[in-house]
């Protein structure tokens, strides 16, 4: 399952380090190229030259390629559902590089193993491994990968637990609780319940937070005076 914040994420990360022609271009291999690396569009049809796109357009193929293309293979690794945004943002820019089927294939024994056996730490340095082309070290590749690992390290094995001290409410929005209907408005959530999230943003609205509990892809709001957030190690 892709967090709901993973797209927001990998778009602008990947088209930093592909850029955004607007028009088609021959790539080093002679093939008709645009936008982020885009040598066919999401309906088939191959790129020519003289095609010319808006960046708007460009996100618009990114985001359907990613989605239709990449997130269902990486949702086959073990655990992918469970990274938070970065962590599968940090996946689907080594898989827009690297090609969507690495897990598993000739050449990418440590990382499949890293994500197979859930050994995390390694994941950092795993990556590092893919900076070279023709037995060359890429200053380009080394810069993409060492920005993929501090994503990775952006969440950690560690799990955020935020427990209620009072009965209170999961909100779809940062407003006084009596403004929101049972049910898709608000969740009514007993004191003492202790919950993991992936996510935890303070937001602008005075004493509220933006949570998502670990194995869901909703995002609620708190309000913090009501929670005793702690730290843990993950499950």
């Amino acid at each position: 399952m892709l967090h709901p914040k993973t797209l927001d994420l990998a778009i602008p990360f990947i088209e930093e380090f592909e850029g955004v022609e607007l028009k088609a271009y021959l790539c080093p291999a002679g093939v008709p190229t645009i936008c982020a690396g885009l040598t066919r569009y999401p309906n088939g049809t191959p790129v020519t030259m003289g095609d010319v796109c808006t960046k708007t357009a460009c996100d618009g193929y990114l985001l359907e390629q990613l989605s239709e293309e990449f997130v269902p293979c990486l949702e086959m690794i073990p655990g992918f559902s469970e990274f938070g945004p970065h962590r599968q943002t940090a996946l689907l820019s080594f898989a827009w590089n690297m090609g969507a089927r690495f897990y598993g294939a000739d050449n990418f024994e440590t990382i499949t193993r890293i994500l197979r056996t859930k050994a995390y730490d390694e994941m950092p340095s795993a990556l590092m491994l893919y900076c070279k082309a023709n037995g060359q070290v890429l200053q380009g590749l080394q810069n993409r990968r060492i920005a993929e690992a501090e994503f990775w390290e952006k969440e950690t094995d560690w799990g955020m637990v935020i427990t209620p001290i009072q009965d209170t409410y999961f909100k779809a929005a940062p407003i006084d609780s009596q403004l929101l209907s049972e049910g898709h408005g608000k969740l009514l959530v007993r004191a003492g319940s202790s919950l993991e999230i992936t996510q935890f943003n303070e937001c602008s609205v005075e004493n509220h937070a933006e949570i998502t509990v670990e194995g869901s892809c909703a995002t609620w709001f708190i309000y913090q005076p009501h929670w005793e957030v702690t730290v843990e190690p993950s499950h």
